[in-house]
């Protein structure tokens, strides 16, 4: 296997630009791609600052049948500032708790998709 990486995850909105402001404006992303599809559709990818791994914020529907909870987790080596810091934008974000794999919050998109956020303790540290 050749492997590297993951290259996006894809996460269904409601509106694109909303989507890649609230991406950008508030959680600091970088708008990697915004374009129009052939199909007229739009290809939005946003993703952190550095990372290999894109977001593609799509207007389809995404399904499967794994039929479980979604759950898209962001990690951080300082949990306290960006915590202000989304406050600070305005967006409503849970006290942080202490897990053994580190502190962890969580908060909500503009889509009601549930986002966490973690600052991983040693156990919880994933190595790159």
């Amino acid at each position: 296997m050749a492997i590297t990486h993951v290259q996006f995850l894809t996460l269904p909105v409601a509106d694109h630009a909303r989507a890649r402001d609230f991406s950008v404006g508030k959680l600091g992303f970088e708008a990697l791609v915004d374009r129009r599809t052939p199909e007229g559709g739009r290809f939005v990818m946003v993703a952190p600052k550095g990372a290999k791994t894109g977001v593609v914020l799509t207007g389809q529907q995404v399904t499967g049948s794994g039929g479980g909870p979604q759950h898209f987790q962001l990690q951080t080596p300082d949990l306290d500032a960006d915590v202000a810091a989304l406050r600070a934008a305005g967006v409503e974000v849970a006290e942080p708790q202490v897990r053994p794999w580190g502190r962890a919050t969580s908060f909500t998109d503009l889509d009601g998709h549930a986002l966490g956020l973690l600052e991983p303790s040693d156990f919880g540290a994933v190595p790159r």
